[in-house]
């Protein structure tokens, strides 16, 4: 809770005065146009804005947030700050909502929450499923609900209680209906066929390796063949991949609802 609150920290706006170096030497400039943003329990300059970038602080954020996550469940796992405190994230995971994907595997959804005071980024939450795949730390995840206010035209009227709101209320959704879904249906092997073309011919082989020795009963299996082969095959330090990764989770979900039409 310490880190946490340590991303809470005060801010300030200070406008920017300039000076004008014209020959005829008119004094200072009130009106740059721009502030800088500062820190006020270290005096840092975080950033230098445009005067059209409206202030939106981390404790606004939390502030408003915090009332719906805890009402949902929401645990801290965790929080991370860069730049000096210009780049702030927090991360939720809600216990109470769980789906056992296998073998006593649970997954909770999660959300993350994101800040800046340099302009790199909105005020932003997202919610997913996200989780480690391999000893290395790599991660895969599918995101199922997203918002954000933006810098330049925040205001009251920019509801962070409804953004989270609504981003938590997707993410249970999908736990509770959509991950069930694939878990329970049994699979139809054209299915696999389907996927295997999804692929690039550079690594069917290994999608075709990797389902002859873990051969997939449901569509909950055939979802992890295809992040397998994406986290350990494919290049993770090209657009493309990433691209290509953020489709299966639909893909697959098609599948499966498709199969379940068809067995009505």
């Amino acid at each position: 809770m310490s880190n946490f609150k340590e991303t809470l920290f005060p801010v300030r706006e200070v406008p920017a005065i300039g000076i004008d170096s014209e020959p005829d030497y008119k004094g200072e400039i009130k009106n740059t146009g721009y502030k800088f943003i500062v820190r006020e329990d270290t005096e840092e300059v975080l950033s230098c804005m445009t005067n059209e970038y409206k202030l939106i602080t981390n404790d606004e954020i939390i502030n408003k947030a915090m009332p719906v996550i805890e009402n949902r469940g929401g645990v801290l796992v965790e929080e991370r700050s860069f730049g000096n405190g210009s780049r702030n994230s927090w991360q939720w995971k809600f216990p109470e909502v769980e789906v056992d994907v296998g073998g006593g595997d649970l997954l909770n959804p999660t959300i993350n929450i994101a800040n800046s005071y340099d302009g790199t980024s909105q005020a932003s939450a997202i919610a997913g499923a996200f989780r480690i795949v391999c000893s290395n730390g790599l991660v895969i995840g599918v995101t199922f609900g997203k918002g954000k206010a933006k810098h330049s035209i925040f205001s009251e009227k920019n509801d962070f209680e409804e953004i989270i709101g609504s981003v938590i209320g997707s993410v249970e959704n999908t736990f509770k209906t959509d991950f069930p879904l694939l878990i329970d249906t049994q699979i139809n092997k054209n299915d696999v066929v389907e996927l295997i073309k999804l692929f690039p011919e550079t690594h069917t082989e290994s999608l075709f390796r990797y389902i002859i020795t873990h051969e997939p009963k449901t569509y909950w299996d055939l979802l992890n063949a295809a992040t397998w082969v994406a986290t350990h095959e494919m290049k993770r330090n090209v657009e493309t991949t990433h691209k290509f990764e953020s489709k299966l989770y639909s893909t697959v979900s098609k599948l499966a609802k498709d199969e379940i039409k068809a067995q009505a």
